[in-house]
Parts: structure tokens; sequence; C-alpha cells
């Protein structure tokens, strides 16, 4: 029988300071084959004005709550055994998507966002090893559909404006191109005289102009028609000025404090997180953020498996990160995707010193 889980309140003093991280979950708990499902949001609020959150790429832009913190919300998915062994497995979700049954699980079904079935769940290794299973939106530009993606909800940096670059390769000839990366949602322009719309034949080919008169951006600001079409092969390279940046950093922040909140409250004594490509990627950058401090100076994650990442970051925590994009021979070429420094060991960047 399902049924409803109270509403968590967590409020913490420290020398004076209002420290809120993990303020609210509202969740529900039912069954789910061997494990107990909860599903819900949880709603966090830090204040800008401690060390640990000055990491967060344009905090003091944060529109504020009454106590001065800044508020946002993600989405919560967890899988808890009857008899659990103190670990939480955290998968950072490859955007919004659930992945971790199929690699450790054995899994013969396709990807599911919720998991019911045998097949779903493959041969159960990870629950019979006892690990408490879970997933917590981050990655603020996950498009609203399909259902059970695993979304962040995060506040805008109000007043902010900035040049946005998108680029597009059509496979075949096309009428209207989306300036967010895939699916993903888009920063909107913000300026329509601020437009540019360029095509080359390669990466480094020189860029070519396509005048105004060819082209029209529609109304709702994110996506550009040409009559003519979009020639298959072509690169196409957009850049306009947007504005009122997400706080993207707080995804990192949110999932930072919300393991810290279940290992000071929820009975856990360790934390492993797992991500892949895109996601093992976040993983780095989290790492080389400082993310991995609690508020409190508190070790987050005792493990991580940064899987098949290569060797770059991400557009993960600054301004106007669209984090879904990743680095392609074609395209995403010049926007910030493998980012600097590459290895684990300290590095010099030879043009900055």
């Amino acid at each position: 029988m399902r049924k409803a889980i109270l509403s968590v309140g967590l409020l913490l003093a420290v020398a004076g300071w209002a420290r809120a991280a993990v303020v609210r979950v509202d969740a529900k708990e039912e069954p789910a084959g061997p494990y107990t499902k909860i599903t819900g949001k949880v709603y966090f609020a830090v204040d800008a004005r401690l060390a640990a959150n000055r990491i967060i790429t344009d905090i003091d832009y944060g529109p504020r709550n009454e106590k001065g913190l800044v508020e946002f919300s993600a989405d919560l998915y967890m899988l808890k055994p009857a008899r659990h062994n103190g670990t939480i497995f955290f998968e950072v979700s490859n955007r919004g998507r659930k992945g971790m049954l199929s690699t450790f699980n054995l899994r013969e079904a396709g990807a599911s966002s919720d998991p019911r079935t045998a097949a779903e769940f493959g041969d159960n290794f990870l629950l019979e090893q006892g690990f408490t299973l879970l997933w917590l939106g981050w990655q603020w530009d996950v498009p609203p559909d399909p259902p059970g993606l695993m979304r962040f909800y995060a506040p805008a940096a109000k007043g902010i404006k900035g040049v946005v670059r998108s680029d597009y390769v059509p496979d075949e000839r096309i009428n209207r191109f989306y300036v967010a990366d895939r699916t993903h949602i888009a920063y909107p322009v913000a300026d329509p005289s601020s437009v540019r719309m360029t095509m080359r034949d390669r990466v480094d080919g020189q860029r070519r102009e396509i005048p105004r008169s060819q082209w029209r951006l529609e109304e709702d600001r994110t996506h550009i028609y040409m009559e003519s079409g979009f020639e298959p092969g072509r690169i196409y390279e957009v850049t306009y000025t947007g504005q009122d940046p997400a706080l993207a950093g707080l995804g990192p922040a949110g999932i930072r404090d919300y393991i810290s909140y279940l290992k000071d409250k929820g009975g856990y004594q360790y934390a492993i997180a797992i991500g892949s490509s895109q996601s093992g990627r976040f993983l780095r950058k989290f790492l080389y953020d400082g993310f991995n401090a609690s508020e409190q100076g508190k070790k987050v994650f005792d493990g991580v498996w940064a899987h098949v990442s290569g060797g770059g970051r991400g557009s993960f925590n600054h301004r106007f990160a669209q984090p879904s994009r990743d680095a392609r021979p074609f395209f995403n070429f010049l926007y910030p995707t493998d980012i600097f420094p590459f290895t684990l060991q300290t590095q010099s960047d030879p043009e900055s010193g």
C-alpha cells in the first residue's frame, strides 16, 4: 500500500549564520519489486555568504527568500532495500536518465525511468549487497518530455546578459533550427537584433554570414526558420544575446547537500557516486570545484567512479551553462565542453600561466 512520507524540515544554525541546505523533502513511498521506492522532490535553500557556496557561479545574483537564502529544488528517486548496508550508491543521471541497473544488475530489459518488473531490475546484485540506490535531479536544461526524467529546478541570475552560442549540422534538408542542444531547454534570444547566423563547410573553414533577409527568428525566440532550408552536412552557427542564465552550479550543490543530509540524518555512513560519459565529466568537475566538501567541511562522497568520462570536465558551473552539450567533431566545437585541466595532476595553462 502506498503511504505518504511526512515533509521533513531542517534548519541548521551555526555560529549565528542561517545554514539551511535541505529544508523539505516531499515524497511518497511504495513497493517496487524487491525495493521500497521513494519518489518526490527535495527543496533546498543555501546561504550565498558561506565559503562553501562561493564556488557556485553567479550565486550573488540569485533571488533571495525572506531569510536571505537562495531556493531551488530537485526531483528525487530512491530504491531502498529492507536491510541496507549503510551505503548510498548514487548515480549522476545522464541527461535525466537512470542507467546503473543495466550496468550492475545485468538488466535484460531496456532502460526504464521507473523500474517495476523483474526484467527491469535484473539479477538484483546491488540489492543483495544492501546498497540504497539514489538519483537526484541536477541538470537544469533536461526537457519536460519524456516523463520520468530527473529534473532540477534552478532559479535565474536576474539582470545578467551575455553571448550564447549554438550550432547545428543537419543530416537532411530542414527549415527549422532549435538553438538548444538536441531537445533540451534553450536560452531564449533576449535581443532579436543581436542574432547572427553563419555557415561553413569545415570546423576550421571560413564562416559566411547568412543575410537576415533569408531567415527569421520565430516568436518563441528559440527557433530559427529559413525558407530555403538548411543544407545537409553544413555547419550552421548562431550567436545571440541571452539573459537571466540559470544558476547551473546549484545542481552540484544540491547533490552535495542532500548526500550530506542523508549521512547526517538518514542513518547512512558512506556514499559512492558513479557517472558515465557526461555524468562522469560532471563528477570530475564536482571534485575540481570543491563540491565534495559539505557546508560544514565534511566529506560528501567516500568514493567516486567517473566512468568513460575522458579527460575533460564540462558546462556544469558557469554563466549560460548548457550541461547537455558535449564535444563533437563538427559541432559544439567552440562551446565550453571539455574544459582545462585534463588530468587529475596539477597543470598550468600554457596561455595564462
